[in-house]
């Protein structure tokens, strides 16, 4: 998928790029939709910012019936453990095994290594020139957090 059109956002010495074909949410999700199904992942600042991504542990089945925002499971990277939520409502129809497995293919090539796959379609979705404003209106907020200063 490296041929894709992409926006690139600037974290000081790295890059983050988007997909111009997807949409994407405020907790750093990307969404690609075909009919009623959407497969989302972990958006390139979201691996950024996390790196070295080890570990996924889920506390939802597939089958549930999800809620956007509903705690999912917790991911683990050498940088910190954080919580993941639910980026849109709808029927869990499956994880993927394989990102679950090796949990760094999402940060590796972040578009390739879908991570869930829900019946329905995104309440919310940013297309990717909003994803990156979004992203640079934080992105003050973004630094002092790093740095431990919020």
């Amino acid at each position: 998928m490296s041929d894709r059109e992409r926006l690139t956002f600037e974290m000081g010495l790295y890059k983050a790029t988007f997909p111009v074909d997807l949409t994407y949410s405020e907790s750093h999700f990307w969404f690609q939709t075909a009919e009623n199904k959407t497969r989302c992942g972990l958006s390139a600042y979201a691996g950024r910012l996390l790196q070295d991504l080890f570990r996924i542990d889920w506390k939802v089945y597939v089958g549930e019936a999800i809620a956007c925002e509903q705690v999912l499971g917790e991911v683990e990277s050498t940088k910190a453990s954080s919580e993941l939520y639910a980026p849109m409502s709808g029927k869990l129809l499956d994880i993927n095994s394989t990102a679950v497995d090796d949990p760094s293919l999402l940060t590796v090539d972040p578009y390739d290594a879908w991570l869930l796959e829900f019946e329905g379609k995104p309440e919310r979705a940013l297309d990717p020139k909003a994803y990156v404003e979004f992203l640079a209106a934080g992105w003050e907020e973004t630094l002092k957090m790093l740095k431990g200063q919020v």
